[in-house]
């Protein structure tokens, strides 16, 4: 049966794909097939996806000519012999389409069937014996994964795209714990055999930019690209531990290793291959000295960090189960009327090892682990149990203000779950606010913009909260579904300084209401700030002048008040106000 061989042909004119083919016609006992390509910047694409046996490449097209195209696939590896064609003889164009990756090299007029068949023959045959030699020197013989000398060369590749890219990377160096014991009780095809496995089970566990590698004996190395914080990298090595630590069958025996694993971080740990090896292998024999499997950073500062962050998820996690967490309320005033018109939820942490903390203590946390996905659906399910309360004792006037993070607006669940929640306690979408913030209003505003739409759509109001500390772009605020501002606590402060800061608070309100905004002042706490805000047209206030963040009952003893007494005499005297209150 004839053999076929896929011939790409390079090439602007067709006269040359023509006497090739006819040239091919004379060949016997094999079967060509010629596909003609006549542009050079998509021939790229056509070599590099493996579908030729074989590339015929015209090295001149007019002003330019084949030699980048040549560099380019040589950097991406190609895999498919590239032989080259030329009107004429040249020295120096042969010398350098070698080096560039070609496998030989053709005169166009003095090619003949007996040529071209055996010219093609050669390429091919070369080109295996060139990948059967590279894959002997670069991947490791036992494991069939990368070895040392391939390893060391990602490495050195990696470390250029990252100061390229200005983008980071980790290096994990890994070594068996208990290997020598396998290899002193079951023999060393034993050993061998747990070499295999624990390569099979940290190939499986990669991305696919990601890279393993045996570097000799027991000990692995992985290359992590584009990594987002340090947390992520903890949480592969807790994944990898776990993974070599599982039992495997040798022999009838079941066999188990743990490891260690040192990790070094670039640019932190080192701008070149050699400190990042060095330093990766200096925090594993750290991590040895730790009892059982474990893992280390290369810094003390970086490991104490991410083993704090590990701690906080952990307390995290165990929050939500043991419902540590609880809701506080501070009461919103309308300046007109004297009434609570909406009250804003305040998340709050009881946690037995750290005490009482506030949001600011563990949003930061909470976000980066993703666990602020469940903690806020908590919140809001939680508000809303709270606000039927609240409308039952006074009323349906009065708004349930909660704060959202932009990590929730990032779950595609998000509409439907708040759907769910509101249909769950009766609540309509116009009883509750989400308040952002005005930092993070900014940083994401496409993707606010897409999100706040369909919510929004739903009837939910939203709230710019610490209004007056960013750079709000007031065309989208004046695009958005934005109902109302919320003058930042620490802009209150300054309306004691001079005049030229309560000019500039005057103006932000003056602005607000032009865009058609309601203002909200919060941290509102002396009697001046709030008479100063009054005749300068703020709307709503909320702070300790009014009220303090509250339990759900002190908060309904508080509305109770405001509905039963002079407003004026519900306020909380500012003189008399512990001062510790106002931090």
């Amino acid at each position: 049966m004839e053999r076929t061989i896929k011939i790409l042909f390079i090439d602007r004119e067709h006269g040359e794909y023509l006497l090739i083919a006819d040239i091919l016609s004379h060949v016997r006992n094999v079967n060509y097939e010629l596909v003609w390509c006549d542009q050079l910047d998509t021939a790229a694409s056509k070599i590099l996806s493996g579908e030729y046996d074989v590339v015929l490449l015209d090295f001149y097209w007019g002003d330019l000519s084949a030699r980048d195209l040549l560099n380019s696939v040589k950097v991406q590896a190609n895999k498919t012999p590239i032989v080259i064609m030329t009107d004429e003889m040249e020295i120096e164009v042969d010398r350098d389409v070698i080096r560039t990756g070609a496998s030989d090299y053709l005169i166009k007029g003095q090619i003949d069937h007996q040529l071209l068949e055996r010219t093609l023959r050669y390429a091919i045959e070369r080109k295996q014996t060139e990948m059967y030699l590279a894959r002997l020197a670069h991947y490791d013989q036992l494991t069939d994964i990368p070895n040392r000398i391939l390893f060391r060369d990602r490495l050195e590749h990696l470390i250029h795209l990252a100061n390229r890219d200005k983008t980071s990377f980790a290096l994990l160096f890994i070594d068996l714990n208990g290997f020598k014991q396998v290899n002193d009780n079951f023999g060393h095809d034993a050993g061998d055999a747990i070499i295999r496995i624990c390569a099979e089970r940290l190939s499986a566990c990669m991305r696919r930019s990601d890279s393993v590698a045996r570097m000799g004996g027991d000990e692995f190395t992985l290359l992590l690209s584009h990594i987002d914080n340090h947390t992520d990298v903890a949480h592969i090595a807790e994944k990898i531990i776990a993974l070599l630590s599982e039992p495997a069958e040798i022999n009838g025996y079941e066999v188990v290793v743990g490891c260690s694993i040192g990790i070094a971080i670039y640019p932190q740990a080192g701008r070149d291959a050699d400190s990042l090896l060095k330093n990766a292998d200096m925090a594993m024999y750290k991590a040895k000295q730790e009892d059982g499997s474990s893992f280390c950073f290369f810094t003390d500062a970086m490991n104490k960090n991410v083993r704090r962050q590990l701690r906080m998820e952990a307390n995290l996690r165990k929050a939500l189960k043991k419902n540590q967490f609880f809701l506080q309320y501070q009461p919103r005033v309308d300046v007109e009327t004297q009434k609570v018109v909406a009250v804003e939820s305040l998340l709050r942490w009881d946690s037995p090892d750290l005490g009482l903390l506030n949001a600011s203590d563990f949003i930061a946390a909470a976000e980066d682990t993703g666990l602020i996905t469940a903690i806020g659906y908590w919140a809001i399910r939680q508000a809303c149990n709270d606000l039927k309360v609240i409308h039952a004792r006074f009323g349906n006037t009065i708004t349930m203000s909660i704060n959202i993070s932009m990590r929730q607006f990032k779950d595609e669940r998000l509409v439907q779950e708040i759907a769910s929640i509101f249909e769950d306690f009766d609540i309509q979408a116009g009883d509750v606010e989400f308040e952002l913030t005005e930092s993070s209003f900014m940083e994401n505003i496409d993707l606010v913009s897409l999100c706040m739409r369909p919510l929004a759509f739903f009837g939910i109001n939203f709230a710019l909260d610490n209004f007056g500390t960013g750079s709000s772009s007031f065309l989208h605020l004046q695009r958005l579904p934005i109902s109302s501002v919320k003058l930042a606590s620490r802009l209150m402060t300054e309306l004691q300084r001079n005049s030229s800061d309560r000019r500039l608070v005057a103006a932000m309100i003056n602005l607000a209401h032009n865009l058609g905004k309601i203002v909200v002042a919060e941290g509102v706490e002396t009697v001046e700030q709030k008479r100063w805000l009054q005749e300068t047209g703020c709307n709503q206030m909320q702070g300790f002048y009014f009220a303090p963040p509250q339990s759900l009952e002190d908060v309904c003893a508080t509305l109770e008040r405001y509905q039963t007494d002079d407003a004026e005499s519900s306020f909380i005297d500012d003189q008399a106000c512990d001062s510790s209150m106002l931090r």
